[in-house]
């Protein structure tokens, strides 16, 4: 059976072969050209509220901005591989200290529109790079909020307030590692690493793939 399906997707990769998804080249989802176009983010970003440290991967450009877009706009899942792949090594650094991976959590309605949370794609092929498990469940996201891209820094803060909470009957696991897609003030995340500091976390770790701009200011 298993030497059937190997055949299967030999097959299907020969009649639709990968594409990148930064260039579009044929060979793989993300090649090794625009990997090395990657922009490492400069520096560290400013303390967030209820975060041990964060650290950004990346610049959010091209050709990182379309391999994100792929996966958030036009389904491609598989895409997510490669990307949380990019931050195996930063999230292994944690491993002897944080127990587990958690992505950040989209609201319920959200998901429902979308069919999946990027965040979580990503987080978990990390994690699996980083040899650490990945709890999808537990955070969870208690209601909708409104458009961060709307807001300033202040209003985003306040949007994010209380919209977090951890809903499992087991606490959290003392120290872990947020993972999201594209941080832009870090609200979104703070309010993640309140929520679970309130509910036991005593170590929680930010890790996100790319951010546009050079500062949380």
């Amino acid at each position: 059976m298993a030497r059937f399906t190997s055949l299967i997707d030999s097959l299907l990769k020969l009649l639709f072969p990968e594409r990148c998804a930064g260039c579009a080249k044929t060979g793989q989802l993300l090649c090794a050209a625009c990997c090395q176009r990657l922009a490492p983010y400069p520096g560290k970003p400013r303390a967030l509220p209820g975060l041990s440290d964060v650290t950004i991967a990346y610049l959010y450009q091209s050709p990182l901005r379309e391999a994100v877009h792929a996966l958030k706009y036009r389904r491609r899942h598989r895409v997510a591989q490669p990307l949380g792949q990019l931050l195996g090594a930063l999230v292994a650094e944690h491993a002897p200290r944080c127990v587990a991976v958690l992505p950040i959590p989209m609201h319920s309605t959200r998901l429902a529109e979308r069919g999946f949370n990027q965040a979580e794609l990503i987080a978990r092929a990390a994690a699996a790079d980083a040899g650490l498990p990945c709890l999808a469940q537990g955070l969870s996201r208690m209601r909708g909020t409104a458009q961060q891209a709307k807001l300033n820094a202040r209003e985003r803060q306040e949007n994010m307030r209380g919209a977090f909470a951890w809903v499992a009957a087991s606490a959290p696991p003392a120290r872990v590692v947020l993972i999201d897609d594209v941080l832009t003030t870090g609200a979104t995340m703070s309010a993640c690493a309140l929520a679970l500091r309130a509910a036991g976390c005593t170590e929680v770790y930010g890790i996100a793939l790319a951010r546009s701009r050079p500062d949380l200011g």
